[in-house]
């Protein structure tokens, strides 16, 4: 076994088409970070010029309005006077915590900034939220601005409470940590189960190329089997290596960041909102480590099906449209709020969005109270073992023959 184990191990990484997705994603890795890492635009930013310009645009309407009865005054200019009195002082302690490099102050003004913000624009009729949220003409531009408005409250919230070193990166979310925890919330997670998919789609298939060679094993075609996703799985994992490389690349350039820098988690329960708000906060550690728990288990589930069809069809072009299919499944029935009607929580593929599972975020999406990371690891692993039961039982079919 050991010896066809290490025959499997030198023939995956000497395979030609391994080898280039390895290279592709190195090249699409530095790219990033080299090119698209340093102009990373977030909308909330830590932008002086801007904060300015609010504070003393408001004072002066303040100052302007300063001794005058305003007993017959139209009701928006006293609702703008009350929200200017408010706010305006937070706007103030910002600009003076940023003079002074007082970040901690700044983040405990600005978390307060947020929230009081939000709950003057989003209960009004006539305020809008920074016009970026309105791209594309979303009709829940208001809901998602409101989102983000919460969530980076809860942010700065924790940032003023921090024990680590704070910086401007830090708060706009460029540091190495941050970055991955953005992109595992995008594309990361589609990119790095696609490339499983394509470094496993002829494991087996393969075999035909050299059928005599590989009767000199003398093993069962399910023991093969096992060693065939066994090495696919650790070659899924030497995927790591060229992200490694930009992680250490964006670290140079922006910092590392922290594993304990907050990461909010959007609570489904309504009453608990009512009692603790709309977010609980998790580290950024405890993110990304159920991130990666929730990525092994579909690198596993992926090469589990590649296992199956090849065994049953032997066709790697089946291989791979099945494998897209699963992975881009969501998108033919994903759409806000449907979680209010379908169970979509009972679908492995609605697990497919990985950072945003695990932020809740995806709850919000779908409107969907039963969804969460742990109950995505419990599907996938039920459906790991039931293709992996039926691929074993199969190969045990003379019929299926590895090897003919």
């Amino acid at each position: 076994m050991w010896a066809y184990f290490k025959f499997e191990l030198v023939q995956f990484f000497k395979n030609k088409k391994n080898i280039a997705i390895y290279v592709l994603l190195l090249f699409a890795t530095l790219f990033y970070t080299i090119k698209i890492a340093p102009t990373y635009d977030p909308i909330e930013q830590v932008d002086v010029d801007e904060i300015e310009a609010r504070y003393l645009t408001r004072q002066a309407f303040i100052d302007q309005m300063a001794g005058r009865n305003l007993r017959f005054a139209h009701p928006a200019v006293t609702e703008a006077l009350r929200m200017f009195h408010e706010i305006n002082p937070l706007d103030a302690e910002r600009l003076e915590a940023l003079e002074t490099n007082d970040l901690q102050k700044y983040a405990a003004a600005t978390s307060m900034w947020y929230y009081v913000t939000n709950a003057y624009t989003y209960y009004s009729g006539n305020l809008f939220y920074n016009p970026r949220y309105y791209t594309y003409g979303s009709q829940y531009a208001d809901e998602d601005a409101s989102y983000a408005y919460v969530e980076a409250g809860e942010r700065y919230e924790k940032y003023a409470e921090a024990d680590y070193s704070l910086s401007i990166n830090l708060f706009e979310q460029r540091t190495a940590w941050q970055t991955v925890e953005r992109l595992m919330k995008s594309i990361l997670p589609i990119v790095l189960i696609a490339c499983a998919l394509l470094l496993a789609v002829d494991i087996v298939t393969k075999d035909r190329l050299h059928p005599t060679l590989l009767r000199g094993f003398p093993i069962a075609d399910w023991k093969k089997l096992l060693i065939k996703g066994f090495v696919a799985f650790i070659g899924s994992l030497v995927l790591f290596v060229p992200l490694a490389i930009g992680f250490f690349i964006v670290g140079m350039q922006f910092g590392f960041g922290n594993l304990n820098i907050p990461v909010p988690q959007y609570i489904v329960d309504y009453k608990v909102q009512q009692q603790q708000g709309i977010f609980t906060v998790i580290s950024l550690g405890n993110f990304l480590g159920q991130c990666i728990q929730l990525l092994l288990l579909w690198f596993m589930a992926i090469i589990t099906v590649v296992l199956l069809l090849s065994v049953l069809l032997r066709n790697e072009v089946i291989n791979l449209g099945t494998g897209l299919v699963i992975i881009f499944a969501e998108y033919f029935y994903f759409n806000r709020g449907i979680g209010f009607l379908w169970d979509i929580e009972n679908y492995p593929t609605s697990y497919m969005q990985i950072g945003q599972v695990v932020s809740k975020i995806r709850n919000f999406y779908y409107n969907s109270d039963d969804m969460s990371a742990q109950l995505g690891m419990k599907l996938l692993a039920i459906y790991i073992v039931i293709t992996l039961i039926i691929t074993l039982c199969i190969s045990l079919n003379k019929r299926f023959k590895l090897v003919k």
